[in-house]
């Protein structure tokens, strides 16, 4: 048997996803290059609304919501006290983090890429979702952990790529709603390595399978964002590699969290 987990390897996943919203942050909001790719993307997902698309997500927050109560629930019949309680403290936290980061504490200055439109860094929506997503997760037995955290993945893409193509956020804002909910969720994690640690039989199961999921969505990401780069060409209003770049973002982001979740939760009850 291994070793009970280790509080620090939440705390080092939290720490380097912090570090990746700040560099999100600096690079498509504060950025020249990074505005253009950023709207580019945008405006040229219209492409991507469908019908009833305002309505979809309107509802968005009274979903989130239910999903939450039943993680409430779960928790309750499972006994889970420190989980449920962190659970609705990754709720709250991320959901009041993201208003103040967009409204309160980050800027979006008018650099000559894209004119001065407001702040949207974060998204609401995305971490409204993403909190109950893992709000469900934390509650619920570990091996339904990565059943959870692939299905959650399907509806917080989904949301994340309405919400780009009906124009109502940029792919930079729907990134940063997973991380700001991600880093939440991994300090939580460094609680739970403590109160509630799971020592797995096999120490090497799927870690070569984790490690080569998270490399494929880093190149993927890169990949796409340097093609946007390249091509970016500030006299046109949207781009097929912008647009492309936004939502492989959205999805990596939305993935490698899930897989690196999945991962270090399997240790923790």
């Amino acid at each position: 048997m291994r070793a009970a987990p280790r509080a620090w390897h939440f705390v080092a996943t939290a720490a380097v996803l912090a570090v990746l919203l700040a560099a999100s942050y600096l690079f498509f909001v504060q950025g020249y290059m990074g505005q253009l790719i950023d709207e580019q993307a945008r405006t040229g997902a219209q492409f991507a609304v469908v019908a009833q698309a305002s309505t979809l997500l309107d509802a968005v927050p009274l979903l989130s919501a239910g999903v939450v109560l039943i993680a409430v629930v779960i928790g309750a019949i499972r006994r889970q006290r420190v989980a449920t309680v962190l659970a609705l403290i990754v709720v709250a936290a991320a959901n009041l983090t993201s208003q103040l980061l967009k409204h309160e504490v980050l800027t979006r200055p008018d650099n000559g890429a894209t004119g001065a439109w407001h702040n949207s860094f974060p998204s609401g929506h995305t971490t409204v979702i993403v909190s109950a997503v893992f709000a469900l997760f934390l509650v619920s037995a570990p091996r339904l952990r990565p059943v959870i955290a692939a299905v959650g993945s399907l509806a917080i893409v989904a949301v994340g790529s309405l919400l780009v193509g009906s124009q109502w956020h940029r792919p930079s804002d729907v990134v940063a709603g997973v991380l700001v909910v991600a880093i939440y969720v991994f300090l939580g994690g460094a609680v739970l390595a403590r109160v509630r640690p799971v020592a797995p039989s096999d120490r090497r199961a799927g870690v070569a399978g984790t490690v080569a999921l998270l490399v494929l969505a880093a190149v993927a990401a890169t990949a796409a964002l340097t093609l946007a780069y390249l091509t970016a060409d500030a006299s046109t209003e949207g781009t097929a590699a912008a647009t492309a770049a936004g939502f492989v973002a959205i999805a990596s982001t939305t993935g490698g969290t899930a897989v690196l979740a999945s991962r270090l939760f399997r240790r923790v009850g």
